[in-house]
């Protein structure tokens, strides 16, 4: 073997490992920028940008609103520095602009820029698009936000929809699928919390307890010591754990009388759990009515939360075989609606509280159930919320 040819690859093997072990085995760009949260809600809030690079050289940091200004919501600390830095501050307001707003954070080391954008969302509530659903209300107030849950669960792949009030600091309904399946088994979760689709101040903190004080123009107390906080989409109508964890939810609990919601309103929710049993799909909108209420109640941070007036449900079943009431007329459709006044009553008879679709629809001014025409048609559909069907008595 030729020890010089032998000795001369010994060398460039060597320079080559110096040369990795210089670079540092490093791989991608020699100057970066990166964010955890490049879109943000709308609430005030800060965290913290990373700057990444090779170079001994002092960077700086600049920001601009895309269209060549420079954006006061948002700064940066330090804009200036050398070396690796993965703990720049970046500050943020609230955004009370209505509309969604961007800056771009660029950064200069030597001859190599990089940037990064931060989106926020304008702030408040955020709406999602409104689908198709059998069980859904109209959705035609601008001042109510629309939001939904999904299911990781069920088929249907939607647990349930509510519209928001942002004022009221309740849903004023919420609406969706029920039966055995959707149903679920498990146990009540008890898993209070705040609802990660909305911004923590405007909704109720619930975790810590039940409602601090009920209060009535000119009585103290309102005719009752304390609300409970009452479920609109029960805990045992979603038994699938993570499924019942949404249901605890302070977005879908209001101030209710407590010998209403343990007593005649439960006897009702246990009622549309057996009626969902009989029907392929059960569709549910539970509300609240909230105008002309001068009570309200307190949440575990003080926040003023309405209490209603009175809670409705109305209910579509759906029977493929359409082998109950008036189903066989109405391809497979039948329908009711309760309501009842947040206070107790003497007995637990709900059936002396039911009355059409159509009845319910003049009480509250909602407008229920407003996909249903497109499956059966314009004149079925009105056959179903203006009938009194005798099958929901049994």
């Amino acid at each position: 073997m030729n020890t010089s040819r032998y000795l001369f690859r010994l060398l460039a093997v060597a320079i080559v490992a110096i040369a990795v072990i210089a670079c540092g085995q490093k791989e991608g760009p020699a100057f970066s920028l990166s964010v955890k949260y490049p879109f943000i809600d709308g609430t005030q809030g800060s965290q913290f940008l990373s700057v990444n690079t090779l170079s001994s050289q002092i960077w700086t940091l600049t920001l601009s609103d895309g269209s060549g200004g420079t954006p006061d919501w948002i700064t940066i600390n330090p804009a200036t520095g050398t070396g690796s830095k993965s703990s720049v501050s970046v500050y943020w307001e609230r955004n009370d602009t209505g509309n969604a707003r961007t800056a771009v954070i660029t950064g200069a080391c030597g001859d190599q820029t990089a940037s990064i954008s931060i989106t926020q969302d304008p702030y408040g509530p955020h709406r999602d698009n409104v689908p198709g659903w059998l069980e859904l209300p109209a959705t035609n107030d601008p001042s109510l936000y629309f939001i939904t849950h999904d299911s990781s669960f069920n088929k249907c792949g939607r647990n349930y929809s509510y519209y928001w009030d942002v004022n009221a600091l309740v849903a004023r309904w919420v609406a969706y699928p029920l039966n055995s399946k959707l149903m679920g088994s498990g146990s009540r979760t008890e898993a209070w919390a705040l609802d990660p689709k909305l911004p923590s101040d405007l909704q109720p903190k619930l975790s810590e307890g039940g409602y601090r004080g009920a209060y009535h123009t000119g009585n103290s107390d309102g005719g009752s010591s304390y609300y409970d906080r009452g479920h609109q989409c029960p805990s045992a109508d979603r038994l699938n754990y993570s499924d019942n964890v949404q249901t605890f939810y302070g977005t879908n609990m209001t101030p209710q009388d407590p010998d209403l919601n343990g007593k005649i309103w439960a006897s009702l929710e246990q009622y549309v759990r057996d009626k969902s049993r009989v029907f392929d799909t059960l569709y549910v909108v539970t509300g609240c009515v909230v105008e002309g209420s001068t009570s309200f109640a307190f949440d575990n941070e003080g926040k003023k939360v309405t209490a209603p007036v009175g809670y409705y449900k109305a209910l579509l079943g759906y029977q493929k075989s359409r082998a109950v009431g008036i189903t066989a007329q109405t391809y497979g459709y039948t329908g009711v609606a309760f309501y009842l006044e947040n206070r107790p009553y003497r007995d637990n008879n709900y059936k002396a509280y039911a009355m059409t679709i159509d009845e319910l629809e003049a009480k509250t001014g909602v407008d229920f159930f407003v996909n249903l025409a497109a499956v059966i048609g314009r004149d079925l559909a009105d056959k179903v919320e203006k009938t009194k069907d005798t099958f929901w008595n049994n």
